[in-house]
Order: structure tokens, then C-alpha cells, then sequence
């Protein structure tokens, strides 16, 4: 049981974790200037929140390359787009998944024709695979799991991590020629190592996976932010995640996210994590500016993530009053992304002045009558919030 619990925690942490992959590359769609052009003005409008120009493009894309798994794929991103990270729009999410699934089904018949066109004596296994089918069943498979993390459904999680898992491998082969690969086998090799050194009860197990290395996966990480085509946006968002988060090399992380407001002004999110990582650089002097963006966007998710940094910002100006009283509201808000609340799902209702440790540790102190249970990631509240005082 240990061994199936590392295994189904680790490949969660890959793939909930992993940004939601593109598209490889389609020879149809790479030898075609105008394809090329489409499918890269389609993903900037979908990460620049543009989601009806973005269908405009992806049809236009669609006449050069009918039938293609990878526009089911698109299309499916655009949708998770405008679900998240409010995720609250059930038909948004119901119409995401099926085009998430036509796209892997599609995409592994491709592979399964390919296979059984082939010679199968051949000593060259990667003369047999097709990269461009590999990619993309790996990248709806990855963004099925995301999507059942997030609606706390473990087994449908582990399930799809499971079914992408030996395309990480598989990829290895062909990261020279698709750089996007680097993004998964990157995100694979750190979280390989580092989770057993976060928790060592699973160290005796982790021989059954095959080993990872961090360093390497952190340099993985970084050829994917310069050289991949299409997943280049996420893995600027990834790697600038463990650069903040488990590294605590903020610093570091910043040119990266400056650059992704630049490039896409329309979409809020990205000013969210930019300022997530000037506070934990503790610099504070655009914060201020970027706060009022966040609460003059439309959608109240931004609102609230808008309203969570008023609270590390009065915190970091040691106001500790007004940074409880902000954090109090986002805990009472009914915005469902579990990195800026701890909602009644999956956590239960918990009063913040009882959760109490250092970053990266969650432990909680309670007293007779306080409700508590299960939390999810909250790298904000763990950071910041907890360290408030009785």
C-alpha cells in the first residue's frame, strides 16, 4: 500500500501540478507558415483571455488540419481557460472534458494505427511512435487529471496521471527534436526527488519510480521557457512555481512573470502571480498599482485574489489588524481556488488564528468546538497567514 500510495501521490504532483500542455508539433501544422502563425496567435489570445478570437483562429487553423486531435485539444484549453480559475461554470467544465476526451481518443487511435502500420520486429522503438500523437493524448490525459484534482475526485485523478505517465518516458526520446517535452520531464524529475525529501516515510518506495533529479529537472524547465513552441507560457508558469515556492529563489522567478504581463495585459491572473512572488522577494513598491487592478477586474475570483494580497501586503508592512481582517474575508469568500482560500471544500471551515508553522509545513492547533480537516496547497495563507499571531 505504501508503494501504490507513493506512486499515485507523485504522478498527482506531476500532472496536477503541470501546466496545461499544448501541442507538439504536427507536421501538417509545422510545415505551414499560416498554420504556425494561427496556432501561436490562438494560445496568445487564450492566455491574453481574447476566448472568442481565439475560437475565430483555432476554426481558421481547423481548415488547414481537419480532423486533427490537437484542435479538440486547443479548443479544450480555451474552455479550461474561461473556467478557471473561478471554476464555477459546471457547463464551461462538462463541455472542456469532452472536448479533453475526443482529443485522447482521437490522438491514441493515431498512435494504435501508426503501431500497427509498422514493422513490429523493428529494434528501433521510436521509428514506430509518432510524437506529435504521443503529445498530445499526453497533454489531454494531464489536463483531465488537473481537472479532477481540482474537483477533488482522487481516483479520476490518479486514473489519467496513470494513463499519461508512460509518455514522460516515451518523450525523453524526443525532447531534441520537440523542446516541449522538456516541460514534462522536468516537472517529473524534481518532483521525483523532492517529495520524498519532503516526506521520508516514502523514501524505502521511491526505487519502484524511475529516479529523478532536481537540478536537472529545474534546467529542463528553463530550455522549455526559452526554446518550446507551444508550452512555453506554462512553463514560465511552472518553473517560476518552484523557483518561488520550493526553492525560495523568488528573485529568480521574477523577470519571468514580469514578462507575462507584458505579453498577455488582459488577464489578471498574471499580475496575481507576479505580485505573489515581489512579496515574497519583499518588494512592495508596485504591489499597490497591482492590487487595484486586481480589484477593478470583473470576474470577484480576481477580486478575492486582489483581496488576499491587501493581506500579505499589510503584513509585510506590519499591520498585522488589517492583514487578519483582510485574510478573514477571503476565508469567508465562495471563491473556490484553494491557492488564495481554505474553502468548506476540501478543508472544512477553519478559523485561520488556529493554523500555526513555518513555510512549507502545515500544522494545526485547535481547541474543543473548532471544526478542521483536510487542506489543500495554499502556498499564500502557508507563507503569510499562519504566521499571524493570536
Amino acid at each position: 500500500m505504501p508503494t501504490r500510495s507513493f506512486i499515485g501521490m507523485t504522478l498527482t504532483l506531476v500532472f496536477v501540478l503541470l501546466p496545461d500542455l499544448i501541442l507538439a508539433q504536427y507536421p501538417v501544422i509545422n510545415n505551414n507558415p499560416v498554420g504556425r502563425a494561427l496556432l501561436t496567435a490562438g494560445l496568445d489570445q487564450v492566455y491574453n483571455n481574447q476566448f472568442n478570437a481565439a475560437e475565430a483562429t483555432f476554426a481558421r487553423l481547423e481548415k488547414l488540419a481537419p480532423g486533427h486531435p490537437a484542435i479538440d485539444l486547443l479548443r479544450g484549453v480555451r474552455l479550461f481557460y474561461q473556467w478557471f480559475p473561478a471554476r464555477t461554470d459546471v457547463t464551461l467544465k462538462q463541455r472542456c472534458l469532452s472536448q479533453l476526451e475526443l482529443s485522447a481518443r482521437k490522438a491514441n487511435d493515431w498512435q494504435k494505427a501508426r503501431n500497427e502500420g509498422s514493422d513490429r520486429n523493428s529494434a528501433d522503438r521510436t521509428a514506430t511512435e509518432q510524437p506529435e500523437a504521443m503529445f498530445v493524448y499526453f497533454t489531454a490525459e494531464a489536463m483531465l487529471a488537473k481537472i479532477s484534482h481540482y474537483e477533488h475526485e482522487p481516483f479520476a485523478t490518479i486514473r489519467h496521471a496513470k494513463n499519461a505517465y508512460p509518455f514522460i518516458q516515451k518523450g525523453k526520446a524526443f525532447q531534441q527534436h520537440y523542446p516541449d517535452f522538456y516541460l514534462s520531464t522536468g516537472l517529473y524529475n524534481f518532483y521525483r526527488e523532492v517529495y520524498p525529501q519532503i516526506h521520508p516515510f516514502y523514501k524505502s518506495v521511491a526505487w519502484v519510480m524511475t529516479a529523478g533529479d532536481k537540478k536537472l529537472g529545474l534546467n529542463q524547465l528553463q530550455i522549455a521557457a526559452r526554446q518550446a513552441l507551444f508550452v512555453r507560457t506554462e512553463a514560465i508558469l511552472y518553473l517560476t512555481h518552484l523557483l518561488t515556492d520550493y526553492e525560495k529563489r523568488p528573485s529568480e522567478a521574477l523577470p519571468y512573470l514580469a514578462q507575462l504581463t507584458e505579453r498577455y495585459p488582459n488577464n489578471p491572473y498574471w499580475r496575481y502571480k507576479y505580485a505573489e512572488a515581489l512579496l515574497n522577494a519583499h518588494q512592495t513598491d508596485s504591489i499597490p498599482n497591482l492590487i487595484a487592478k486586481l480589484m477593478g477586474a470583473k470576474e470577484m475570483v480576481f477580486q478575492q485574489m486582489g483581496t488576499l494580497l491587501k493581506a500579505r501586503y499589510a503584513l509585510e508592512n506590519g499591520q498585522q489588524s488589517a492583514a487578519r481582517t483582510w485574510a478573514i474575508e477571503v476565508v469567508n469568500s465562495a471563491v473556490r481556488e484553494e491557492t488564495v482560500r481554505c474553502g468548506k471544500k476540501p478543508c472544512g471551515p477553519m478559523p485561520i488564528r488556529y493554523w500555526r508553522g513555518p513555510p512549507g509545513r502545515v500544522d494545526r492547533k485547535t481547541r474543543p468546538g473548532t471544526t478542521t480537516g483536510k487542506c489543500s496547497s495554499l502556498p499564500s495563507f502557508r507563507y503569510y497567514v499562519m504566521r499571524l499571531p493570536n
